[in-house]
């Protein structure tokens, strides 16, 4: 998803993809190794919403986790998508046209600097999104400061391999997804996490490439 690269090359890659839905796709059941509906479920589930709670999406793409994170917030909830790509804002636009959603709403915005005010969302959700961004540490900041006290927030994303022999393929996936995806696999989120919200609950699939990270705002 477009989230605030440093770039217009970035940018210009997530316009591309908004514009190749079947080949975001294709992407995507690579990513997850033919999970991926078995793991975007697990990351909203982990989210645990409620009817009439507001949801903040940090780089929503072309709108496709809206429909369940709809289902579980209501009607009486409210859901806020953000994205930097021009493209996949319009996709997301497209999308909640169709369906009607009155409760569903996209900004074009950078993650590292949401068009949000403070402490106005119960959750936030970042799927497949903030490994793009070249400073997660200020995006993780400002997706703090956009929670309520006791917020949480879930993370859905992938790192490099971590267990043999998986890893004997990160030399040859890392440039084709850095290419491809603006990706930037050097980046610790859940470390990142861990400094800003402190305790951070972690599990990770597909040989540790894949992992939900679940994380508090603190009530004070």
């Amino acid at each position: 998803m477009g989230t605030g690269t440093d770039t217009k090359y970035g940018g210009r890659i997530y316009d591309w993809w908004s514009r190749h839905p079947r080949a975001l796709d294709l992407l995507y059941q690579m990513a997850f190794l033919g999970r991926e509906k078995e793991f975007r479920h697990l990351a909203i589930e982990t989210l645990d919403l409620t009817p009439g709670e507001s949801v903040l999406e940090i780089g929503c793409g072309t709108g496709n986790s809206f429909e369940s994170l709809r289902q579980s917030v209501g009607p009486d909830g409210t859901i806020v998508g953000i994205d930097a790509s021009r493209g996949m804002t319009h996709a997301a636009r497209d999308r909640i046209r169709r369906k009607g959603w009155q409760n569903v709403h996209v900004l074009r915005g950078d993650a590292r600097r949401p068009p949000v005010s403070d402490g106005t969302h119960d959750a936030a959700y970042a799927a497949m999104s903030l490994s793009a961004v070249t400073d997660p540490e200020r995006a993780i900041r400002s997706i703090e400061t956009a929670l309520r006290p006791g917020g949480r927030v879930v993370v859905l994303d992938a790192q490099l391999f971590q267990r043999i022999p998986w890893t004997l393929l990160n030399p040859i996936i890392t440039p084709i997804a850095e290419s491809a995806t603006n990706w930037v696999p050097q980046v610790d989120l859940v470390a990142a996490l861990r400094r800003e919200f402190g305790t951070v609950d972690v599990t990770t699939f597909n040989a540790g490439s894949i992992l939900v990270a679940c994380a508090r705002k603190s009530h004070r």
